[in-house]
């Protein structure tokens, strides 16, 4: 098989709420606006925009109609799925069933450029923070690498699988390890992409590549000299990262649509 450039911006933690409502003080609404302008200045060429959880804040059916009627500004095709923030049932109920796989996740799996792009559904129930992967979830991922055996592959999912050692550890991939063993049966892995804890990582772990953005909502210091230092929120960056993937490499550039960094003077701890 023939492996195009593949080019994915990857996108996440919305948290939208109903038009004119803010979230920490924040208009996400408008954030999301800009991001979406700013894609479509400076990467139109991109091949797919992927959502990667947490579009509502409160799982309201109002910040998903909103969401709906924001992205068709969006000049690329977009491919969504849920966060701990997300009720999966009203998202369904309004971006329609078809947005579920047979898992009754929203999983999907996407092949272009000759490459593989799978998304996963790490929500466990709307209001529990951790994520989790289903058994059903984790034999439908096993089934859909073994098809692309011949072809890279990108995941992309809420939830962070492997241990960042800082506060947000508490609310990680509850079966990381599980969901790491099923990936090393591929050959071929390319990144692993998660938003969820509101900042900007990179690792190996397992021998495979994983990566956190910022996202959209407030970013957090990272206190790793004094873990009970106190964490502040940020109203920047709102990053989305940009996956440059080929035969040779596949590269993560991340793209701050906003470089504002107030500090927001929340309480401490991180509501990711």
């Amino acid at each position: 098989m023939t492996i195009d450039t593949l080019k994915l911006i990857v996108i996440s933690d919305l948290h939208l709420l109903a038009e004119g409502k803010t979230s920490m003080g924040l208009d996400t609404a408008d954030r999301l606006r800009t991001c979406v302008a700013a894609i479509n200045d400076r990467h139109t060429d991109a091949d797919l925009c992927v959502i990667a959880g947490d579009l509502a804040d409160l799982g309201e059916r109002a910040a998903y109609d909103l969401l709906k009627e924001i992205l068709q500004d969006l000049v690329i095709p977009v491919a969504i799925t849920i966060g701990n923030h997300d009720d999966r049932e009203t998202f369904l109920s309004v971006f329609g069933q078809s947005e579920a796989a047979e898992t009754g996740f929203v999983d999907k799996v996407i092949d272009m450029a000759g490459q593989r792009v799978i998304l996963l559904d790490s929500a466990i129930a709307f209001g529990v923070h951790e994520g989790a992967l289903s058994p059903e979830q984790l034999e439908w991922l096993g089934d859909r690498l073994k098809e692309a055996k011949d072809r890279p592959v990108v995941v992309v999912l809420h939830h962070h699988a492997n241990p960042l050692h800082t506060n947000v550890d508490r609310i990680i991939l509850s079966n990381g390890a599980e969901f790491a063993s099923v990936l090393k049966r591929h050959p071929d892995i390319r990144q692993v992409i998660a938003g969820h804890v509101h900042y900007t990582s990179t690792a190996i772990w397992h021998g495979l590549p994983f990566t956190t953005l910022a996202g959209g909502h407030y970013n957090v210091t990272i206190p790793l000299d004094a873990p009970k230092a106190r964490i502040a929120r940020l109203s920047g960056p709102g990053q989305m990262a940009i996956v440059l993937s080929d035969a040779d490499q596949t590269l993560v550039h991340f793209d701050n649509f906003i470089d504002d960094h107030r500090d927001l003077d929340l309480v401490d701890g991180i509501s990711a």
